[in-house]
């Protein structure tokens, strides 16, 4: 089975510092938890990188979103795939308003 590259982009990199800073000031349990979350559902974007829906509003489908549930909520993952590769573009948890 073909793998695809993930990269994150540097807004999602950021992103991805954000949250975990977030989580850790208010539940540090919930915060380890959350990384091997987002780590699996990365590792299941590079054996299926069209798991994600496309992204709302848009027409362009290599641009799509990946929801991750964690606990009563999770993350989303914006996405887009190219040549062989899915680059990471921003991470929000799912009670933030859409992506900028």
């Amino acid at each position: 089975m073909r793998r695809f590259r993930v990269v994150f982009s540097t807004t999602a990199s950021r992103d991805m510092q954000r949250l975990a800073t977030f989580l850790r000031e208010r539940n540090a349990a919930d915060a380890r938890l959350v990384e091997p979350t987002l780590r699996a559902a990365v590792d299941a974007l590079r054996r299926l990188p069209f798991l994600g829906r496309p992204a709302l509003g848009q027409d362009d489908l290599s641009l799509r979103e990946l929801l991750v549930p964690f606990g009563a909520t999770g993350y989303v993952l914006l996405y887009r795939v190219a040549k062989g590769e899915v680059r990471v573009l921003a991470v929000r948890h799912q009670l933030q308003g859409r992506f900028q």
